[in-house]
This record gives C-alpha cells, structure tokens and sequence, in this order.
C-alpha cells in the first residue's frame, strides 16, 4: 500500500525550458550562424528520381522548399544538408529466428537520400 501520497497536486510537470540542450543540434542553429553550402544531392532510395525537400528545422529559419533532382549540385543552408544527411531514414524489418525457433523482429534504418559537401559557399 502506498502510504503518504499527495493526491492534490498535479501530475502536470512544470513548463519546459525551450532552449535546446545539445548545442551543436540542428534545433540550436539560429540564422547568423546558418552559412550556405555547395554540395552534391544523392536519392539512395529511389536511384534517378527527384526528391521534395522541405521543412523548418530550427527558430527563426525562413521555410526551406526545393525539388531537387538525383546528382544535382546545388547550394542549400547547412541546417538542411544536415537534416538529409541526418535524419532522412526509415526502417525496413525483417524476422528472423531465435535460438528456441520463435520468430523474432529485426529492424535496420536505411538512409533515403545524401547530401555530399563539396565547399561552404
């Protein structure tokens, strides 16, 4: 038995503090330290075909919004290459047996697509 419990207060935790905590994450970024880079695109997923590339990645960043085609060079804010490069994965799942015969699910996260930095523009 639970003895000494305060059923009158919340369980609500307090406000969250929003500054990020890992500083060199893409959410710390802020505008005056974006810079640009030049770079070459790679679809890994789907080899030829262009990839939509969209999305604000951290405070204060302008709506980033680009189609860009299967090796590509283009120039394209650091926070973005970093989110391609970082982030855009999805899993495949397989099954596979354990040592007593039952199947079990096995997961590998397989990059969509990379971004290679060639210069900082």
């Amino acid at each position: 038995m639970i003895k000494n419990v305060d059923f009158r207060t919340p369980l609500i935790s307090p406000i969250a503090n929003k500054t990020p905590v890992n500083i060199t994450s893409i959410e710390a970024m802020t505008p005056d330290k974006e810079k640009n880079v030049v770079g070459t695109f790679v679809n890994i997923e789907c080899p030829g075909q262009p990839a939509k590339i969209c999305g604000r990645y951290y405070r204060g960043m302008q709506y980033f919004e680009k189609v860009i085609n299967d090796n590509e060079r283009v120039t394209i804010p650091y926070s973005v290459s970093r989110y391609i490069n970082e982030r855009c994965m999805y899993e495949q799942h397989h099954y596979s047996l354990d040592e007593q015969g039952n199947p079990q699910k096995v997961s590998k996260t397989t990059a969509r697509y990379k971004f290679i930095v060639e210069q900082v523009a």
